[in-house]
């Protein structure tokens, strides 16, 4: 007579949610996929939801030989929010998804924002998972991560709501 294994696994994630699932390993497998599945955070309005949108970037940023400028700004926001918003538009619309600090700082000024240190401006961005950062003083390059884009698409739809597009 054949044995069949049986397998136990206990899961608890950081939001509070547990999975305790005991049996064959297909079984296990399956429950596990579908646990993880249903506790995966969803962004509203993210690509592949419903309701998804992607941002008029025209409509919210102006662009002209390499360079950008918010329309608006956004309302009650930071120089850190402003920057989230010009790195989605500048992958975009520049095909430019890793722009310098040298650049950055500049687009922050022609969109109204009287900024010295574009690190020290960026530095909780950085330390929240935001953004990735390489090289070094001028050369420095910033880029978003999925966080920083959820967050920079987030905060787009609500400057075209500002804007009305």
């Amino acid at each position: 007579m054949a044995e069949t294994s049986r397998f136990r696994l206990r899961l608890k994630l950081p939001s509070g949610a547990e999975l305790e699932a005991e049996g064959s390993p297909e079984f296990v497998e399956g429950e596990r996929r579908a646990f993880l599945e249903e506790a995966k955070p969803r962004v509203p309005g993210a690509a592949g939801e419903p309701g998804y949108r992607a941002p008029d970037w025209d409509a919210l940023l102006d662009h002209k030989a390499g360079r950008l400028q918010l329309r608006a700004k956004p309302h009650g926001k930071s120089e850190k929010e402003a920057c989230l918003i010009l790195l989605a538009g500048a992958a975009a619309l520049l095909g430019e998804p890793k722009p310098t600090a040298a650049q950055l700082a500049k687009w922050l000024r022609a969109s109204g924002y009287p900024i010295g240190r574009i690190d020290r401006a960026l530095a909780d961005a950085l330390t929240k998972g935001e953004l990735l950062a390489s090289g070094s003083r001028r050369a420095r390059r910033y880029e978003l991560t999925g966080t920083g884009r959820a967050k920079a698409f987030l905060l787009a739809a609500e400057l075209a709501k500002t804007i009305g597009s």
